[in-house]
This record gives C-alpha cells, structure tokens and sequence, in this order.
C-alpha cells in the first residue's frame, strides 16, 4: 500500500487510516498485522494514538519498526504509561543499522508481538 499514500516523514495516520479501510472493505475475518516502517517522530501524534485506540476492537495488531537515526520516542514509549496502554500494539527497533542485524533475530523481533497478541 506504500505507493498509495503519500508518507512524508511522519505522515502516519494517513497511511493507518488506508490500511484498516483496506482491512476492512477485504472483508477478511483474519486478524491484521499491519507492520509500519518508521525513521522518525509521527507528526500527528494525537491521531496516531486516536486511531490505535480506535482500531483494538477491529482485530487490528500494529507493529513500528524504527530504523535509522531519526527520533523514536514516541513508538517506544506508547505502553509506557498505564492509561494510555495499547494492548494491540508493539515497537521493534531495527537498529540504526538492519542489516546488521542476524536474520533470525531480525525476522523473531516482527512477528513474536503478534504471536503473542494472537494467544489473548
């Protein structure tokens, strides 16, 4: 779907929006990993949180990978706080340099989240 919609840097709820209306009209009872690359802070944080609220009920499961040297902090630290927790989502930090990174760790840090989202 990356070539639908116009990224920028942190033009994030723009393409969430996209991708759970592409869930959705899919019809598909499966649940959605929907795994977002991700360089630096979103800029619309408000409605980055709103849609990952508003998406738990839709069988939605989230995961940010954050590569490069941009700021991360707003994906690391989505479930740091007890009120704002999002059990539908997970931060996985490629490093600043993924390849580096061994295959088997690599590939264990995107999908073990959702694995574990999909035994609650």
């Amino acid at each position: 779907m990356h070539t639908q919609v116009d990224w920028g840097w942190g033009n994030v709820a723009d393409a969430m929006r996209r991708a759970v209306g592409h869930y959705q009209e899919s019809g598909a009872a499966d649940p959605a990993f929907i795994v977002t690359q991700v360089g630096d802070e979103p800029w619309d944080k408000a409605e980055v949180r709103s849609l990952l609220q508003n998406t738990a009920s839709l069988g939605v499961f989230w995961l940010f990978v954050g590569f490069g040297r941009g700021k991360l902090a707003f994906y690391k630290n989505l479930n740091a706080s007890v009120s704002a927790s999002f059990t539908n989502v997970a931060f996985y930090d490629a490093s600043k340099n993924p390849g580096s990174v061994p295959d088997e760790r690599f590939y264990a840090g995107l999908v073990d989240a959702f694995a574990l989202w999909l035994r609650h």
